[in-house]
């Protein structure tokens, strides 16, 4: 059985469409993979490659929104293997809270990014739009942590992935 509501003005409630059994107007929904080089004697991570497949609703400006999934990227891939915040417990107060010392990616690290941005109606407004902002950003890092652990075996459990502790966790391996 279907039932449904009528499209509101601003700021007036919108019942939305049901079908018994089903939830429509659902989240956005994302998959990414990655695909990195880890160098055994060194430690360090590359990420090579970062497929993003995208649900963000009806698209209505496909290359801001593939824009806006790179950046997306971006951001996580640094998230995971660059950014480590470095706090004096007992000042309070973040050590490294400038650009020479709170390391984020540069250009030459960005990885190869493709984007598929799948295109689903959803009732969840009356341009059945959803939103890319976060999205991109939060399974990057998940991403490469899975592409580590099948590259060397071994989970690494904390941010970001660093050489010491790919190292640390390839000699626990063996030991």
């Amino acid at each position: 059985m279907i039932g449904g509501g009528s499209i509101a003005a601003l700021g007036e409630h919108i019942d939305r469409p049901r079908i018994e059994g089903m939830n429509i107007g659902t989240p956005v929904r994302g998959a990414q993979f990655a695909e990195v080089e880890v160098d055994a004697v060194m430690g360090k991570v590359h990420c090579l490659k970062i497929l993003a497949v995208h649900d963000a609703g009806k698209t209505i400006a496909k290359t801001q929104a593939e824009s806006q999934i790179c950046g997306g990227v971006i951001q996580g891939v640094s998230f995971a293997l660059l950014e480590n915040r470095i706090m004096d417990n007992m000042a309070g107060r973040q050590v490294n809270a400038n650009m020479e010392n709170y390391k984020i990616i540069g250009p030459l690290e960005v990885p190869e990014i493709e984007t598929v941005i799948v295109d689903v109606f959803d009732p969840v407004n009356n341009a059945s739009a959803k939103g890319l902002g976060e999205p991109p950003h939060i399974p990057t890092a998940a991403a490469i942590g899975c592409a580590v652990f099948n590259a060397i075996g071994v989970p690494i459990r904390s941010l970001p992935i660093t050489p010491d502790k790919v190292l640390a966790a390839l000699q626990g391996k063996e030991g």
